[in-house]
């Protein structure tokens, strides 16, 4: 019977995959915590990033640089289009679903843009965007999603040398 490629790869680092998937749970549960104190919508996010750190913690993407910058570009945008929709359209929209999902596009897309022109291309952060910019309560949100990535950039940084791209 023929062996797969994927058979082969998952046996060959089978260690390092076990290792850094129980690092996403690790971290993802960090992400959990973070909501229980903070509330919000950091999970989502924190979970893709998650991903993307501990299985492909060597490319671009997986850069602390690009998590924390894409972070960054994620809260300020997510935070200005709450800000819009919750004391600017809101009083005058009021009961208009469409304002809200409106704002919420714009605020993934001014993050796309936010990070693409600075070269700080981390994806989940349009997703923190997103959030953020339906939450009212904004402002612990953002904080406890650049928590979660800080937290998340310290464990990468500190195992760099024994985790590797998976895939």
């Amino acid at each position: 019977m023929s062996e797969s490629i994927a058979d082969r790869k998952i046996r060959k680092n089978i260690k390092s995959y076990i290792f850094q998937s129980f690092l996403t749970f690790v971290c993802v549960g960090v992400a959990m915590l973070l909501h229980e104190l903070f509330g919000g919508y950091v999970v989502a996010s924190l979970g893709a990033s998650s991903f993307i750190v501990f299985v492909t913690p060597h490319t671009k993407s997986s850069r602390n640089r690009n998590i924390v910058g894409g972070y960054i570009c994620g809260a300020a945008a997510g935070m200005l289009f709450s800000f819009l929709h919750w004391h600017a359209f809101a009083s005058g929209l009021e009961g208009l679903d469409y304002a809200l999902l409106l704002t919420c596009a714009a605020a993934a897309a001014s993050t796309t843009f936010l990070m693409v022109a600075t070269g700080l291309v981390h994806p989940p952060a349009a997703a923190l965007a997103l959030g953020l910019a339906s939450n009212h309560e904004c402002l612990k949100t953002a904080f406890a999603a650049l928590l979660g990535v800080i937290i998340l950039c310290a464990v990468r940084w500190a195992l760099r040398k024994h985790i590797k791209n998976l895939i």
